[in-house]
């Protein structure tokens, strides 16, 4: 006759821990490499059926899981011992100052390296940062920083887009698209209509193509806003697009003034910039 066994809650903790450690490890790598907010919802981005916004809710509910699973693990199931170990292990360590120490100094120079920007921390930032604005080179950006989340008649506002709300409402009811009003949001119509926000977009502001920017023309005098419009890209698409190559600019500067601050020669930033333009 067999013996019924208790539930084992020694074994359910540590499967769990086990369990929420594993998820919580790779929410923080898709989170690591994933594209900017901005770029994530304009895009509908998603990784195996989750959003952006799906991996961060998971990263925090099993952090939580793996935070209240160690306190019970901790001081419930193992009390005795693991106060019994911190009482040995503290006095071991004011028994080897120099390893207890080297212990804290470790911990000092992670936040301090970290909070101030000190290698190899930086470097080991910039590569996330770095993985993260590639998406904005592969999906490009919207008009503004959550345009997503703008009315039509806010959208339509936008020196990019420069389109009555009512003319917005239009064109999208021409490409087939169920449209309410012009309170909607770009975010809202897409959601209800089961499409991505940069379709309906693209749908509203066409595409334009025209080869980049050609020789001569003068454009050491135009601005980046009218070298943007030139090649059918977003104002803050290119100023992005440049940041990334380590190239500064603001909208309203000169072409022959973003060339001379960061040392380039005319031909060489527009060979740049429509090398950014030929890739969209």
């Amino acid at each position: 006759m067999s013996v019924k066994q208790s539930f084992k809650w020694r074994v359910f903790i540590s499967a769990g821990l086990a369990l929420a450690f594993l998820v919580m490890l790779v929410s923080g790598l898709v989170l690591y490499v994933s594209p900017p907010g901005r770029v994530a919802n304009w895009t509908d981005w998603n990784l195996f059926g989750l959003s952006k916004r799906g991996w961060q809710n998971q990263h925090i509910i099993f952090g939580f899981a793996f935070i209240i699973l160690s306190i019970f693990h901790l001081f419930v199931i193992n009390w005795k011992a693991f106060f019994s170990y911190i009482k040995s292990k503290a006095s071991k360590g004011v028994n080897h100052p120099a390893e207890l120490a080297l212990s804290v100094i470790l911990f000092v120079v992670l936040a301090v390296g970290t909070f101030w920007h000190l290698p190899p921390f930086e470097q080991i930032i910039a590569l996330g940062e770095r993985a993260s604005a590639s998406w904005e080179r592969k999906t490009g950006a919207p008009p503004v920083p959550h345009a997503e989340t703008l009315s039509l008649d806010e959208l339509g506002k936008l020196p990019q887009v420069s389109i009555p709300g009512a003319e917005i409402v239009k064109r999208l009811r021409t490409a087939g698209l169920k449209v309410r009003d012009t309170k909607q949001t770009l975010l809202e119509i897409a959601s209800e209509n089961g499409s991505e926000v940069q379709r309906l977009y693209d749908i509203i502001v066409p595409v334009k193509r025209s080869g980049g920017l050609g020789e001569g023309g003068g454009w050491g005098r135009k601005t980046l806003v009218e070298a943007a419009e030139a090649c059918g890209v977003a104002p803050l698409a290119m100023q992005q697009a440049l940041k990334q190559q380590g190239i500064e600019a603001t909208p309203d500067e000169r072409l022959s003034e973003i060339a001379s601050k960061n040392g380039l020669k005319m031909p060489e930033l527009i060979q740049r910039i429509n090398a950014m333009t030929e890739k969209r």
